[in-house]
This record gives C-alpha cells, structure tokens and sequence, in this order.
C-alpha cells in the first residue's frame, strides 16, 4: 500500500530541519566567545615546578601602608599582584597610577567588597546584575584612571565564590579566580615575625601569598625580611599574570641612578635571588674583564662571573672579600683561632676555628650561610666603622664583616653589613 501523503512528507521536513541546524550551528561556531571557556577557572597555586612565588595585597579599605609597601617592592626589585577594589582606586588615584607605573598588576576585587554568595556576611547573594555591576564598574574606573586591562584576573571579596559566581566571571571576561595558598593571617593581628613564620612554613613552588595594604595589618612591616627570606630560600617573585597569562620575563638589565651603574644579566639574576639591596648594596663598577672571570664591585660584595662552574647560582661567585680585607691581621687576638664547642648559643667552626653565636648566628643562618658568608674567620670584638668612625661589635667572615647595630633594624636582628666591597676598592 503506497504511503499516505502527511508520512511521505515527514523524512522531507526532518531533512530540512537538520540541515538548517547544521548551518546554524557552524554559523555560530564561528562567532567570537561561541567556544569560550564557560566557568571560571580557581587558582589558588600557580602552575609551575620552579620556585617562584606571587606576592598579592588585596586593596579594598583604607590607604594604610600601600605607599611603604610601594617603596619596599620598588627597593627590592620585586613585582607584585594587587587585588584592587574600585572604591578604593577612586579613594587613592595616586597610588592606582603608581602600582601600574611601576609595574605591578592589577586583578580586579570587586567594586566595594560584597561577598558575591554572601557566605561570609550572613547574607543572600548578590544578584547576576549586582555581580555585573561590581566586576564592570571597577575594570571601568581602573582603566580610565591607568588604561591597565585587569582581564582575566578576579580576585573574589571574602575568598567566597561557588559555581554560579565563576559562571559569571567568565561571562564578564574573568577567567581566573585568584585564591591563595598563604594567608599571613596579618589582619588578624599577627606580628611581623608571627607573619613571616607563616609565610616560610608554607612557601612551595607557585606558592601565593595573601596580604593587605590596610593599617590594621602588619604585612607592610614583615615585607622586607620576607622578599629576604624568601630569596634566601632560592625563591624569586613573578606576578600572578605572568604566570597565567604569559611566562615570567627573563631578568635583563638594571640600571641603578644611586650610583650610576648598571647590573645585568647573570649578575643581575642572582642579585635579585640572594639578597638584593640589603645583602650586596648598590653596585660601585661596570662589569670588568679579569683572568678567567668577569667580576662586578658591589657595596658589600664581589659578583665573579665564571660560566660554567656553578650553574645553581647562575655560576656567580662572590669574592672573599672578608680575607682579603683581614690579610695580616691573623696575629691579632679576635683573629687567632679558639679551642670550644658548639651549644645550644654558639656554633663551633673547626674549618677556621672559630665561633658563630646569638643574633649573629641567626642573621647568617636566616639571610645566606654558607654560600653568601662563609665560615666566621674570627671571634666577635670592637671595632671603628671606617665609613662612620663609630665602634661595633664586628665579626668577620670569608666574604663579609657583620656589624651590631642595637635597636637601629630590628626586621634584620639589628644586624648591618659592612660595606666591604667599597671598602676594598678604597684600599
């Protein structure tokens, strides 16, 4: 029996069908955003085996100690992330202009710091429309006062955030919500060594530290001991946007107006990794040719080029400046080696005889050891500072003379080093 008229039309009118959903689906494939990624993705480690750590300071409230905060990162040669809320870039344009200037960056958090699901102020969520508002008003102002993108780096009021809040991130061009892996708990209270305890206890490759620029924490004053620190830990800093976005650039060059000198290269890179300003000062010379190495005078150190040899430390070595200073001084009492123990004050050197104890022992073992020091070459005792005439307690080592400074840097155990390389190129 032939089909009935409606059935023979039935796999027509499919056929149709399909073929104009096929088209309209590749149409729609090749629209911008038709593949985008849907959610928003959580951050809280960066991905990456290096050790390499993200400082981020959350700016929601007052001014407090952004501008010192400022002035640490720049001294140290440090890059950080700032989660920046609009109220508080309208309330400081002056420091929203100097954190892109400098060349921070910028995750936006918010215009006034709503928790979006309410979780942590016992409150309904925000509405769709209200998160728009928020994220689209802050990204707003922080161009139109910079020109800086903050796309695609959220960082969430509160830390609280569920699926909805990361589907609307992404719909807004936010495709990372950036948590933490350290909170310095410094809002709370704590102190600054209470801050960096926390801060070192919890360091790991991609680590990424929680802070804030507000008066009520302490995180501005443990700043510049924690860079330290954490350097001395073989840690170097990048952004959370280098990171996510592209890759950490390689260190290039330097030039310090302090003294007129640039740093580079190598040298530049294990500047930045071991110490910085506080270890190795400002460097005195250009790079110099001589016998197998090239050599760099710093303040408090000599940077010794010799490829190949030590590729851990970017195959830097640091000249013995201690010795060469102290040549001919061996026969005096501080110099001639002792007969002791190590103990619970004192650690007992065999290798040059001699004692490494209290506040100096805990600056040497927290800010480089060994490798940046050397071993003590002699006891600790009185000494004039030939930059300023005034006496020390002093001790020398292999590559450095520690001197005690009571209650003048307490962040460093109130410990200076002496400005043995420019001593070195007086003498």
């Amino acid at each position: 029996m032939p089909p009935s008229s409606s059935a023979s039309r039935r796999p027509r009118l499919l056929h149709i069908l399909s073929s104009a959903l096929l088209i309209l689906t590749v149409m729609f494939a090749g629209l911008p955003g038709a593949s985008a990624q849907s959610s928003a993705t959580t951050i809280r480690a960066f991905p990456t085996s290096e050790r390499i750590i993200v400082l981020t300071f959350d700016a929601g409230s007052d001014r407090g100690y952004a501008e010192q905060i400022l002035n640490t990162l720049r001294q140290k040669n440090v890059k950080a992330s700032f989660g920046m809320t609009g109220v508080w870039a309208q309330a400081n344009p002056d420091l929203m202009r100097r954190i892109v200037s400098d060349g921070h960056d910028v995750m936006n958090h918010s215009w006034d710091h709503p928790s979006f699901t309410g979780v942590s102020t016992n409150r309904a969520p925000i509405s769709q429309a209200e998160r728009d508002r928020q994220i689209q008003r802050t990204d707003e102002l922080v161009r139109s006062l910079t020109g800086f993108n903050m796309k695609p780096l959220f960082r969430p009021p509160y830390g609280d955030y569920d699926a909805s809040v990361l589907r609307d991130l992404a719909r807004n061009g936010y495709m990372y919500n950036v948590m933490w892996t350290v909170d310095t708990l410094g809002w709370q209270g704590l102190s600054a060594s209470q801050i960096n305890q926390r801060v070192f206890n919890g360091a790991t490759p991609g680590g990424n530290i929680l802070m804030h620029v507000g008066a009520a924490s302490q995180d501005a004053a443990a700043l510049p001991a924690m860079i330290d620190g954490l350097r001395t830990r073989g840690y170097r800093f990048a952004t959370a946007r280098q990171l996510l976005v592209g890759t950490p650039p390689p260190a290039a060059e330097r030039y310090f107006p302090e003294t007129g000198y640039t740093v580079r290269g190598n040298f530049l890179r294990y500047w930045n990794a071991h110490g910085g300003l506080a270890v190795f000062g400002y460097p005195l010379s250009s790079e110099i040719k001589k016998d197998d190495a090239t050599i760099q005078h710093f303040e408090r150190a000599r940077f010794e080029y010799r490829p190949g040899t030590w590729p851990a430390r970017f195959d830097i070595h640091l000249g013995l400046l201690g010795r060469e200073l102290t040549a001919g001084r061996g026969n005096e009492a501080p110099f001639r080696p002792v007969q002791a123990r190590t103990d619970s004050y004192c650690t007992f050197y065999p290798q040059t005889g001699h004692r490494l104890c209290g506040g100096f022992r805990g600056y040497w073992e927290t800010y480089g050891g060994l490798a940046i020091y050397g071993f003590p070459i002699s006891e600790e005792f009185r000494e004039v500072n030939p930059d300023t005439g005034q006496v020390h307690v002093v001790q020398y080592f292999e590559r450095q003379r520690f001197e005690w400074h009571p209650g003048k840097w307490p962040e460093r155990m109130d410990v200076l080093l002496g400005r043995v390389g420019a001593q070195m190129m007086r003498e």
